[in-house]
């Protein structure tokens, strides 16, 4: 871990130190991107790609922005890279992500490649991810990469943090999606004991039929009070041979309802019915 935040005389080595600490950063960043912008990012960068993409942003911005002694002998090391025909690009992904570079090359410590890998996650969300993959597509970057790349190969605690942020971000993937899952069984389910309530309630409902049955009982019961017992009970007796069975009981059941007076007219027609077929 001492070469992670090496800073002594040897070009070299802080240019790997450097780009480590930079890969380092981009893989905290992950913690602070939304699972969609994360998917992009480590569908764009793999291992090589990763390496190479810092190496060549350390190079460039320990040449160009800290300059010195180091910055002159990184600049010449990359002379040799061709990296010339990608500075344009580059310093446009510096002004975009300049936080993060000053982050991570400034870090002496866990807490702050953290706080660098936030600074990264701040700037990709908001559209840097679009210039980033504009650096990584460009011709020089991909032949100056892999020169680097074969130069300086990926330190092994690279692979091992690679490796782990990938099988981190593929269980959280799988995590999101059961629970995606989850959430849409769980709304079918309410959306079906929903509808069964529906047809429950629209079953339990009184069919016209009925509503119709319950209009002319009430227009009976004004008979009783309007015209008299002997008219309604003719009239229920003609009625009620003709009702279905449910209309029928719902018919005695609101005459029930009615008082003493009207179940004893509807006797009456029953009885008079029952004699008139009789006779």
């Amino acid at each position: 871990m001492e070469d992670t935040f090496y800073r002594g005389p040897d070009s070299e080595k802080q240019l790997i130190a450097v780009a480590y600490r930079a890969a380092e950063s981009l893989l905290r960043s992950v913690n602070y991107l939304t699972p969609a912008i994360t998917a992009e990012l480590l569908g764009l960068l793999n291992l090589h790609t990763l390496w190479g993409l810092c190496l060549v942003l350390a190079g460039w911005f320990l040449a160009t922005v800290i300059s010195g002694p180091i910055g002159i002998a990184i600049n010449v090391a990359l002379l040799v890279y061709g990296l010339w025909d990608l500075w344009d690009r580059v310093r446009e992904l510096y002004a975009l992500l300049k936080d993060w570079f000053w982050g991570f090359y400034n870090a002496t410590n866990d807490k702050e490649l953290d706080e660098a890998g936030q600074h990264f996650a701040t700037a990709i969300s908001k559209g840097g991810i679009t210039i980033l993959e504009l650096v990584l597509t460009h011709r020089a970057f991909r032949f100056a990469s892999g020169k680097m790349v074969e130069r300086f190969p990926p330190p092994e605690k690279l692979k091992t943090r690679v490796q782990a942020e990938r099988e981190r971000a593929s269980k959280s993937e799988e995590q999101r999606s059961k629970t995606e899952s989850e959430r849409k069984t769980e709304n079918e389910q309410r959306k079906t004991e929903s509808e069964q309530k529906e047809a429950e309630r629209k079953r339990t409902e009184e069919t016209p039929k009925e509503r119709r049955v319950a209009q002319r009982l009430a227009e009976l019961r004004g008979t009783v009070q309007g015209y008299g017992g002997v008219e309604l009970a003719k009239d229920v007796g003609a009625k009620l041979p003709s009702l279905p069975s449910t209309e029928t009981y719902l018919l005695i059941g609101l005459a029930a309802l009615g008082g003493v007076t009207l179940v004893a007219l509807l006797a009456a027609a029953a009885s008079e019915d029952k004699k008139g077929r009789n006779r």
